[in-house]
């Protein structure tokens, strides 16, 4: 059984979704705080900003969705692999050839 799939799981996955998003939050407030557009061009600022961004948008999908982040989706024939792929190709290769003409 994955982790995923367990009673608490939804639980500790909006909780921790929660504390990476106060994180995220965090690191923008302490950002926010140092701006100064004289300073000279420092690496840290930035690596801080994308270390924040990326916590608070993980943050926020584990927090709203939990533990159906994980949930399977069907796909439409559309984007699914068929047997047929080789058929299905020369047939659309003979069709937009048609429609060049």
């Amino acid at each position: 059984m994955a982790f995923h799939e367990r009673k608490y799981a939804n639980l500790v996955l909006r909780l921790a979704g929660l504390v990476l998003f106060g994180f995220g939050a965090l690191i923008a407030r302490h950002l926010f705080g140092v701006a100064d557009p004289t300073a000279k061009f420092r690496a840290l600022p930035y690596l801080l900003a994308l270390i924040g961004m990326a916590s608070t948008s993980v943050g926020s999908a584990l927090a709203v969705l939990g533990r159906h982040l994980f949930d399977q989706v069907d796909l439409s024939s559309r984007w699914t692999i068929h047997a047929y792929g080789r058929e299905a190709r020369s047939r659309s290769a003979r069709l937009r050839g048609c429609d060049a003409q």
